[in-house]
């Protein structure tokens, strides 16, 4: 491969990897793509209004065909140029391993729908497909620090975030169980079985219930008062959690690299 091929390929990443750039070309290119971003949100919003969908039917389809190609330009481009990343050197397994990375995906799945759609011209999955086009919003990620910030609590709290979404999960079983074995004999078309009384469950857990299934046993009732308390104390435990994952990522951010040691310090 050439010495000007190398180059080029190097440039094309230093392009749509360094949005933070302030050479002309850069920051053109990542304005033009978070624009878009924000356009295609808006126009698939717009889509929804029949009478705005009706009188701008031109206008829409011609820039969500244009947001299309562009996206298309884009994720061809990362994938060209991504061995520049060291790990992902290999023009063919590193492009792979690339090509799986969850943006990568996201971005896939948010221009591939589309496609389907202008080959088949089918106005029905049109709006099908519009679920996948809410993906772009996604794209921002790269964008936008405090999702980075969020990915890494989440990391950084996966052990223990776990854990705590576990014994949520075990709890939500339990609570299902004893419901239904309040309630399945005076209310049996209502918690006809366990996965009926879930959604009980679950509305009870997370809120005070939404009214349409009601607990009318005295048993019911204390299980549902207890299980609405509860619910405080079992979704304050990963939000412990991520709030001390916050504040480690904050407190890490405010340190600094030392230039003649390479050590961290306040």
């Amino acid at each position: 491969m050439s010495s000007i091929h190398l180059t080029f390929r190097k440039k094309v990443f230093q392009v749509i990897d360094d949005h933070k750039s302030k050479k002309t070309l850069n920051r053109v290119f990542h304005r033009i793509l978070f624009s878009l971003i924000i356009l295609s949100t808006v126009n698939l919003i717009l889509e929804s209004i029949d009478p705005i969908y009706a009188s701008y039917y031109e206008y829409l389809i011609f820039l969500e065909i244009f947001t299309i190609f562009f996206f298309t330009f884009e994720y061809l481009l990362r994938v060209y140029s991504c061995v520049e990343i060291p790990k992902y050197s290999n023009p063919i397994l590193g492009r792979l391993k690339f090509i799986l990375t969850p943006l990568m995906i996201i971005d896939l799945a948010s221009i591939l729908p589309m496609y389907f759609f202008l080959y088949t011209s089918n106005t029905s999955s049109f709006y099908v497909f519009g679920a996948f086009r809410i993906l772009r919003l996604f794209k921002a990620i790269r964008y936008i620090n405090a999702f980075k910030i969020i990915g890494q609590v989440f990391y950084i709290k996966r052990e223990q975030l776990l854990i705590s979404f576990t014994i949520i999960f075990f709890v939500f079983i339990f609570y299902s169980c004893l419901i239904f074995v309040a309630e399945n004999r005076a209310q049996p078309h209502v918690f006809k079985n366990i996965p009926a009384a879930m959604w009980y469950t679950i509305s009870s857990l997370t809120t005070v219930g939404y009214g349409d299934i009601v607990a009318i046993t005295p048993l019911g009732k204390i299980v549902s008062g207890i299980m609405a308390m509860s619910g405080w104390l079992l979704f304050a435990i990963p939000t412990s959690i991520l709030t001390s994952g916050f504040l480690k990522v904050y407190l890490y951010g405010k340190k600094q690299t030392c230039p003649h040691c390479g050590k961290l310090h306040d």
